[in-house]
Parts: C-alpha cells; structure tokens; sequence
C-alpha cells in the first residue's frame, strides 16, 4: 500500500553545496572504525524479524540489533544500482523546521570525519552522484544510490556516523540555516530555499489546510521546512536538542535496495554497532506518532479563502481535504485508491466528465492523493478553476457526488476494469521504479508499523485487497463514498491568487529589510559581514588526502549491467545481426513489412510499442497545433471499420487494453521534434496495442466539440505554468534561440500557445472545418513510412507474430515505402542567435517569485562521438557535483540553492543553470570568477576530485539505464535516434576514465570561458519585478547587455 505526504523538503532540489578551501590538515581516514572492530561485535547482534515475499518478486527481510535497536531493511531487486534510503522518525510541534535545518547540517561533517563535504566526496568515489535527503511532515530519509554494492557498503559507516553523530557547529548554521549579512539581509541555504517556497500557492493553501485539519499539539500541522520568520528566531541549540532527542539508533532504519548480500550489509555495520555501544545506554524513548498522530477527526465542515501572490488573477487552486482511514486499515484503504481512480483517473471519469471535459472548463483537472499518516488525510486537488467560478465549485462538486448516491450510478463494469488494471500498474511500476516503492512500504511500517513485521506482511497484499474489492456492489462502492466523503465533515480551501498581495507581501518585505539595516546600523552590519566569513573558514577544512586514498574507487567490471538485445525488422535494414532474438523474427516472415522496427529484448511482463514520427515535413504554420494535437489525439472519436467510436468508448477501450498509453515529445533523450506515440500492454494484448496505434494515428476523428474542450483546458493550465521561475526561464531562452517556424518544440511552448489557442477557439466557433482541415493536414504530413520509427520493447520471444502483427498499419500507408527521413536535431532548428551565442540577453520580470533564476548558453559539440565529450561530462561534474567546485563557492557562499551544467549534443549547446538566487548577478559573477581562475591556473584541480568526478560521471551513465525500460530505451535512442553503435555508453565508461587533465583544460578553455564571455553566450534571467533593475545592472557590470522584458513580450 502506497501514498503520499505533504511537500518534501529536499536538500537538494537539484544540485548543489560548499565553501572556500583553506589550508589546515589534520590526519584521518577510514581506518578510524577498525578499532571498533575489536569489542566483541558480529552480525548475531542482529535478529531476523521477518521475511516477506510478494506478488510483485520483491522480497523484504527485516533485522534489528538487539543490542543497540537499528533496524535494517532489506529488499531483494535485481538491477545495477544499489539505493539506501536512511529514515528517522522525526516530530516537530511548531515552526522552527528543526527537521528541515538539521536534515542540511548533517552533511557538514560528523564526529569521526569532521570535514564539510566529505560524505559527498567519497559517495561519488562509491560510483554515485554525491547524497541527498528529504524531510517529510513525519519522517527525515537520507538518501544514497550507487553503481554495484561494493562502494555502496564501503560509504555505509561513514553515513552512518553522520546521521548519528553530525558536528553540528555554529558555523556551519550560520552559512546553512540563516544568518544575515553585511547588506543586513537574510541568508542561508534553507533560508533561501523557505524564502522560494513559503508563498507559493501550493504551499500557502496546504499550510492553512493542515492547520485547519490538525489540533494544537499534533505535529501533522507544522511546517518541518521552517517558516522564515521562526528561521530568522532559531538557535543551534535547539537544533542540537532535537537531534539528541530524534537521532537515535532505536528510531533509525537502514532501508537497503537493490542486489546485495545480506551478510555483507550486517557485516560492515559492525563498526557501526560497536562505536555505538560505547557511547553507553540511552534513555527510554516514546516512539515517535503513535500517541500523538491519532488526532480527533473534524467535526463541521470549514471553507476558508487562502491568498497567494500572482499578477495572473485568472486562475485558482480549490483543495477539499477529509479524514482518512488509519493507515493500518488496508482494505478500506485500497477501497479508496481504487475509488479515487474511478472518480478521477481519465476523461471518462464521472469528475473529469464533468468538471473538465466540457466546453467551458471548470477546472483542468482533478486529483486526489492520500497521506501516509497514523490516521489518513485525503486530498482532492482542484486544479485551475476560474476565479468567477470558484465559489460555487465546492457545492457543484458534492452535488455530483450526492447525485452518484442517488441515482446508484457506478459503471460496474469499468470499475472491473479499474480493479484489473490496479495490479498491472503495480507491476509496471515495480519494473519501472522498484527501489521507490520498495522504500515507501518499509517507511511506513518504520513509523506505523507492528516492530514485529506484522503490518508489513498485511502492507503487500495488495492482489488479496482487490480480490475482495472484486467482490464489491454497486451499494458497497456508494458505501464507501458516502462514509468517507459525504457524511465526514471536510476542510475546503479557496486558493485565489493576487496582485494586490504579491505588492503587499512585497512592500512588506522590502520594509522589514529597511528597518532591519536601519537598527543594526553600518558597524554591526561590518561584523556579521566578518563573522560570516569567518564562519565559512571554519567549515572549510581541508578534507585529508589519505581519507580519499584509503577509499578506493569500485572497478566498473562491480557493475551488473542489464543485458538487451536488439533485431530489427528485416524489410529495408540495412544492419545484419546474428542473434535469438533476430532468429525469432525473421521466422515470422509470412508478409512484407515496409516500416522500420527496432525489437528490443527484455525480461519484462509488459510489451511497450512506440510509433517515433519526424516533424520535419508538416507545415510551418501548422507547428503551433502540435500541443493541441498531443493533449487530444487520445481522447477523440475513432473511425473503425466504417464506424464511428465515441471518445468515451475510445478512452474506455484504451484503458480495458493498455496499461499505458502516452503522446508526447521526444524521449528522456532528447529528439523533441519528434512525435512520440506510445502503447503499453499486457504481452497477450500486443495485437490489440498495435491496433490501437493504427486507430490513434490513421483513424481519429477531429472534431470542433473535442478540439475546443482540449483547447481550453490547455489555456486555463497556462498561468500555472507561468508561476515557475525556473520554467519560464528555459521556457524564454527557447523562444529566443529556436527558430518556431521549423521546430516544432519551440512552436509549441508555452509563452506562444495563449494567443495562438485563443485564435483556434474562436476559429472553432466560426469557421471550425479550417481548424480541422489544418490538423488533418498536419497527421497526414506525419503518417508516411519513411517518417516512422517503431520501437517494441519487452520479451520478444512470447510475442506471437511480432513482425507481421504491423500487417494491418502497413495497409493503410498511401506512399511507397522509402529510405528513411532523417532524425531533425535540435542544432538544425536554433535562431540566428541560437546558431551564433552572445546575442540574446534578457530579465523577465515574474511578479510570482521571490527568488530569481537564469539560464545560459554557449556553443558545444555537435557531433555524439566527439572526443571532447568525455572530458566535458567530467568537467561539468567537477564544477557543480556536491561539494564540486560551484557548489562551494556558490551555493557555500548563501549566493544560490543550486547551480548545474548541461551538455546537450543535440542542440549543440551547453548550458548553465543557476536556480532560487537572491540576486543571480551575483552567482554568476563567482562562477565567472571560479572559471577564469581555473583557466588561468590561479586555481588548481585536486587529482582526487578527478577520480571522484569520473565516478560520479559513470554512476550517471549507469542510471540511464538501470531498469528494463531503460536499458531499451538507450539501446534505440543510441542506435537508431544518435546513430552510434549499442554500446555507446559503455564505451564511453572507458573514455571517461581516460580523461586527463590536460583534457580537462583543454574544454575548460575552448567552452566554459566561453560561457562567461560577453559575444559568445547568450543569457535569461527571471525576477521578480522589485529586483530585475538591480539584476540587469549587476550582469551590465560584467559587460552583458541584458533587455528588460516580461512574459507578454513573446510572440511566434
């Protein structure tokens, strides 16, 4: 059974930490634990409480030491990557976000290694990417993921004693927490990270929810991020208490997934258990929620109006939140997940139908979620609904409900479907995301759960829960409806969004900025200015060069690859293969095939096909529909054998035989001019998903009614998407540095579509067969042979006609079948400016945000086999790993959250991120500082960096492809998309590791100061409007020449 919490709180959104180096050495490594060895320490400390199978192949074993109380979970996946999930039980009653702070200081060092950044060091020497975290409303995990087990063990003690053991410094709280500097503003990491966040709607409307949900006295109703104005209140001390009375060996639990041997795991927590031991005897300890997490449950219903900060007064956010079961009751639980999905789940759901499939939205979607809590908090969110309408919206949306009641109006026969399909997509998520959910069944039962093991064996049950709801009335169904949203009192919060408040909030703001300056005046400012440097001299350490020495890197040879073969189609392949695979399809030979197909074999339940389509010969002015196209083609009439298929029936047929399917823009990869039409099915169903494909492709119906509800729904989620400073920044560089005439990837975004739908509505209304003409014209552009790619993966050895079941879409091409169009790259499409950097240079003021963001380009390799990219993919890691060279003297610096590097070959571009800055001017002015240091030999490049940075570079590789679904997707995106050989990233591993520093040098000079160099980059910073003045001066002082714009600036 598995839900989700409120927000997370994460370390890192993105990337990034750190600080200056200085020179003092003190001499430790990781030899410190073998001492500890020595005092009687075995792994029969450990019991075996219980061993649990499932019906998805994941096997939990739980231990627990009898001596010091640390629990270890285990669960048994087969893949290449070993994940660590380290949870605490962690409870707050107020607003200080001691979970949050103390989450961010536990990676400043810890007693047996007290150096700043040394568990990021060695993660990437383990094959990682560094480490990372998050802190939830009711726990605190620390997280680890790394290529094979061996470094994975090797790093466990470390992690451990900097969980258990941290420094906790008054340093390293003055740069992480808050502080506040020589411009008498506030700062920090966590500070800055509250300050994005903490007036968001989402936040702001959760908040009051929760507070509203939860009595004084139950931690459920406080913010565990921290609020700015308890931040800027907070001591150490108090985080240091609430360490003592959380981090706790007995309220810790070592959630393990992935290959790797038990024994092992016990074997290299000796240490661990034995250092523990010495520390002597704790106190009895309350465990964490059980008392205090079942609250009494609301007793009238309460509406109340939530105001967020937004220019946009358009849209709003509705949010309906009841009480929930326990969380121990499982079936009634799994009753409402499938209920949920009933009600929700597609465009023939009863609150789709009739909040959102309709000419004039009431919203653009509606969905629910549940928390993991003691006691359960459902949520149902109600996304964009205009402002006029969202009064009335909670009294439309019980009236459905009521009417459902009323009238018995339960389909009975798509709720069989719903129940099928819910253990499907569990299987298709474990093969998907095996070590998520296989950690989000241990947490629970961490902090709910019997210690016994108990609750976890009734936790995985899940078929057995949806047999008896297989058994479920039409009465039961409208039973469970009734209790649980009908008859329980709810909270509903109206989120209206304002400009009046995001001037107030503002002005607000700016005073208490003023005044505080103006009390602590010039000399007092002059010493927090000196003790913040001096604070961030004292966290930098130097990290001891044998401590790195003494942890070896892992050899690649550790890692356990997921083997894929490929065969193709044999009509027009000009690439011969010999294997099984190949063998099996060219048995099935009864009828020529013209299409190209890619097979690629995996182990795996599901056969997933996907139709990859060139956009190169569609009509320029007919670019602009391809949001349009990819948001309707799924739920639009259908013409089959002469008759004409309802969308309903349509949607409902997609779903009795899918498990998934999905219209979209290229790949993970990349490749966003092409059209991605994909199917998933059961291997029984691949006819079905075939002609499903034909029928999405050939067969849909466009009509005016469908086409101006899409529409509609597409331009009410606009000023959503216009809140996100981090989107609208990628969202403008894009619409300056593509051609949108010939991508269809630029015409497509988001900062073009409000004017271009507004055009097809009314269109729609007048004139609708235009509209339909240019989208039949556009499908026809797509659907001719030589512009197809199909991809199938799965086990192709139990497909029954794998090549000729293509027969029938083969039938319906007009055009003769010839040599394939070439993929269009995304270098193919940039603007003038694009092709040639250092053109474009703007500040989009965004009145929603409080932190600022930027995005810049420069020019890269063009070429997937070029020789600079191995020592590129180094250098970027080395500069904004964890603890790299950026996230020192940036993000150490309180200059921004987070910084990261991008090479995108495609596009033939670089790109350098810089996400939640006060004042992105700044960050950039360091990064440039850093880079020309670097380039000048001012600033050296540790050897060991290097080799950390290799790792970490081949943990990224290994990612790609760390699940079956991957694993295929890498070998078509390889083969057929980039035209390298299968192996690409494999041999890529052994480049990387070849890179020297001469190389590193090489591309530090020829692109990143590039990257810094007024002519040759192009540059897009977003802010709120009070700093764009301030931000556009500050990049003029650099000599970058930045225009003032806004968001209704763009056009196509």
């Amino acid at each position: 059974m598995i839900s989700f919490a409120f927000r997370k709180h994460s370390r890192t959104t993105l990337l990034c930490d750190g600080l200056n180096p200085t020179t003092k050495k003190e001499t430790r490594s990781l030899s410190r634990f073998c001492f500890l060895k020595k005092r009687g320490m075995s792994e029969s400390n450990y019991e075996k409480i219980c061993e649990v199978p499932t019906d998805y192949g994941i096997t939990f074993t739980k231990y627990k030491s009898n001596k010091t109380g640390l629990t270890v979970a285990l669960a048994d996946i087969e893949a290449p990557l070993v994940n660590g999930y380290f949870a605490l039980a962690t409870e707050s009653f107020d607003d200080f976000g001691c979970p949050h702070t103390l989450e961010h200081l536990v990676f400043l060092g810890s007693e047996q290694f007290p150096y700043k950044g040394v568990l990021d060091t060695l993660a990437n020497r383990a094959i990682a990417q560094g480490t990372n975290a998050w802190t939830d409303v009711d726990h605190t995990c620390y997280t680890i993921t790394t290529a094979g087990s061996e470094g994975f063990l090797k790093l466990l003690p470390t992690y451990v004693d900097h969980i258990l053991y941290p420094t906790l410094t008054d340093s390293g709280y003055h740069t992480e927490v808050h502080h506040i500097n020589g411009k008498g503003e506030d700062a920090g990491v966590v500070y800055s990270e509250m300050q994005g966040c903490q007036n968001l709607g989402e936040d702001r409307i959760h908040l009051r929810m929760r507070r509203i949900m939860f009595p004084e006295g139950c931690g459920y109703r406080s913010e565990t991020g921290g609020l700015m104005e308890r931040l800027r209140e907070l001591s150490v001390e108090k985080i240091r208490e609430y360490h003592r009375n959380y981090y706790r060996p007995d309220n810790l639990c070592l959630i393990i997934t992935g290959t790797v041997d038990h024994a092992k795991v016990l074997k290299a927590l000796e240490a661990v258990e034995a250092n523990i031991i010495s520390k002597g005897p704790l106190p009895a300890m309350q465990r964490p929620w059980i008392e205090t997490g079942n609250f009494p449950s609301l007793e009238k219903d309460i509406v109340e109006t939530v105001l967020f900060p937004e220019e946009d007064e358009s849209m709003g956010t509705v949010l309906v939140a009841w009480n929930g079961p326990m969380c121990h009751d499982y079936l009634q639980q799994k009753a409402l997940e499938v209920l949920n999905v009933y009600l929700t789940e597609s465009p023939v759901s009863v609150l789709q139908k009739e909040f959102v499939e309709i000419e004039d939205p009431l919203c653009t979607d509606v969905e629910f979620h549940a928390t993991d809590h003691l006691k359960t908090t459902i949520m149902l969110t109600v996304s964009s609904v205009p402002i006029e309408e969202m009064e009335g919206f909670p009294n439309h949306l019980f009236a459905t409900l009521q009417r459902l009641v009323e009238q018995n109006e339960i389909d009975m026969s798509r709720m069989k479907n719903i129940i099928e399909k819910e253990m499907l997509k569990l299987l298709d998520d474990i093969e998907r995301d095996a070590h998520d959910t296989a950690a989000a069944i241990c947490i629970s039962d961490f902090l709910y759960g019997e210690p016994d093991g108990r609750d976890l064996k009734e936790s995985v049950k899940d078929q057995e829960f949806l047999n008896v709801l297989a058994g479920f009335q039409v009465s039961d169904w409208l039973d469970v409806l009734k209790k649980w949203y009908l008859d329980s009192p709810h909270v509903t919060i109206l989120g209206k969004p304002s400009a009046q408040f995001a001037d107030q909030l503002a002005e607000e703001e700016k005073k208490r900025i003023q005044k505080q300056r103006t009390d602590l005046g010039e000399t007092k400012l002059e010493e927090l200015q000196n003790k913040l440097e001096e604070a961030m001299t004292k966290n930098d350490v130097e990290l001891p060069h044998d401590i790195l020495e003494n942890f070896t890197i892992p050899p690649v040879s550790s890692i356990n690859f997921i083997n894929v073969l490929t065969a193709r189609n044999d009509d027009g392949c000009t690439v011969k293969i010999n294997n099984e695979i190949q063998d099996y399809v060219n048995k099935d030979a009864s009828t020529k095939i013209p299409l190209f197909i890619q097979f690629d074999h995996v182990q795996s339940r599901f056969v997933k096909v996907s139709a990859h389509i060139s956009t190169a010969s569609v009509p320029s002015h007919l670019l602009p529909y391809t949001r349009l196209l990819l948001k309707a083609i799924f739920s639009l009439p259908v013409e089959r054998d002469g008759e004409i298929i309802s969308y309903e029936d349509v949607v409902t047929g997609l779903s009795e035989d899918t498990v998934e399917y999905d219209a979209g823009l290229g790949t993970s990869s990349g490749f966003r001019e092409l059209l991605v039409f994909t199917v998933k099915t059961e291997e029984t169903k691949y006819q079905k998903g075939i002609q499903w494909l034909q029928d999405i492709l050939w067969n849909t119906q466009f009509t005016a009614e469908r086409l101006k509800i899409v529409a509609f729904q597409i331009l009410n989620d606009i000023p959503q998407a216009k809140r996100d400073g981090h989107s609208m920044a990628s969202a403008a560089m894009r619409a300056l540095q593509f051609d949108a005439s010939k991508s269809a990837n630029a015409a497509r975004n988001v900062l073009f579509q409000s004017n271009f739908l507004q055009d097809v509505v009314q269109k729609l209304d007048n004139d609708p067969s235009s509209v339909i003409n240019d989208l039949s014209i556009y499908r026809e552009a797509l659907c001719h042979p030589d512009n197809i790619r199909i991809h199938v993966t799965g086990n192709i050895l139990k497909l029954n006609a794998p090549r000729t079941s293509f027969a029938p879409i083969c039938s319906r091409m007009q055009h003769p079948q010839q040599a394939l169009v070439p993929v269009t790259l995304a270098q193919n499409l940039l603007s003038p400016a694009g092709q040639e950097p250092g053109q474009i240079g703007a500040v989009v003021s965004l009145p929603s945000i409080e932190n600022s963001f930027s995005l810049q380009t420069v020019k890269g390799p063009s070429n997937f086999e070029d020789p600079d990219i191995p020592a590129l993919l180094v250098m970027a890691e080395l500069l904004d790993t964890m603890e790299g060279i950026f996230w020192k003297f940036i993000r150490g610096q309180g200059l921004a959250y987070s910084c990261f590097l991008s090479t995108d070959v495609e596009a033939a571009l670089i790109s350098f991120t810089i996400y939640k800055s006060p004042d992105v001017s700044k960050a950039f002015a360091q990064a440039k500082l850093v880079i020309d240091q670097l380039a000048n030999n001012e600033m050296e490049i540790e050897p060991s960096s290097v080799d950390g940075a290799k790792s970490a570079v081949i943990y990224s590789l290994v990612a790609r492809e760390n699940t079956m679904d991957r694993a295929a997707l890498q070998s078509f995106v390889n083969q057929v998309l980039k035209q390298v050989p299968a192996s690409y990233n494999r041999n890529l591993l052994s480049a990387i590791q070849a890179t020297t520093m001469e190389d590193l040098q090489h591309v530090l000079k020829k692109y990143f100061v590039n990257m810094f160099t007024p002519g040759k980059c192009n540059i897009v910073a977003v802010s709120s409007p009070s700093k764009s003045e301030e931000i556009r001066d500050g990049f003029g002082l650099l000599g970058f020449k930045l225009e003032s714009m806004n968001l209704n600036d763009f056009s196509i």
